[in-house]
């Protein structure tokens, strides 16, 4: 019998208790609206980057789990936390990070890559979810020449020109987890990034026996 995985966050997703001054972190994966006024319909001011850091000025009740942040705006308080996220994750280092393009083959590990998912790596497990920086997060699904060495990372792009205009950069680059923590996280992901995609994508249904 196949049980559904319900996704939680990467990192404790929560809304705390704070108080005027209190420092929190941006935990969305993918960046925070700053809204205008605290409702989602409301007018972006702009988007906070994951782990940035914000000084609440105001966590009213009234305000149904939004702060009102200094500098101006508000933020959904669901989407942040009390520490750096990036203190949970192990910093490998400043990585060289490449990109390549669609080749018509499958990874290494058998899956078909995705763009916004997917890049090769010679020194971490399959699996493995890094945060790279000024990039986000991305998951370890195939393998590069040998001599590219280990502290490299070659970013799935799909199209020719988009790896041309990427080039040949320096990133740091943290580990987020190991394969065996990930998994269920990383297919729902995928599920999720497939569905957006207008590449024809066989899905591996999700569950356990």
């Amino acid at each position: 019998m196949i049980r559904r995985f319900i996704l939680t966050a990467l990192f404790a997703s929560y809304t705390a208790f704070c108080v005027s001054g209190e420092v929190v972190y941006v935990n969305a994966q993918n960046g925070l609206n700053l809204r205008q006024i605290p409702s989602e319909t409301s007018k972006s001011l702009q988007v906070l980057d994951f782990g940035q850091r914000v000084v609440v000025i105001d966590d009213d009740p009234g305000l149904n789990g939004w702060y009102r942040v200094e500098g101006g705006g508000y933020v959904d308080g669901e989407h942040t936390q009390k520490t750096d996220p990036f203190e949970e994750m192990e910093l490998l280092g400043e990585w060289r990070v490449t990109a390549y393009a669609e080749t018509g083959y499958c990874c290494a590990n058998g899956n078909y890559p995705t763009t916004g998912y997917t890049i090769a790596c010679n020194s971490l497990p399959f699996g493995t979810e890094v945060f790279i920086e000024d990039v986000g997060f991305r998951t370890v699904e195939d393998r590069g020449p040998a001599w590219l060495g280990d502290a490299w990372l070659d970013l799935y792009l799909g199209e020719y020109d988009a790896c041309v205009q990427w080039g040949d950069q320096k990133r740091k680059v943290w580990r987020v987890n190991s394969d065996e923590q990930s998994e269920p996280y990383q297919d729902i992901r995928r599920r999720q990034l497939i569905e957006k995609s207008s590449r024809r994508s066989i899905v591996i249904e999700i569950g356990e026996e």
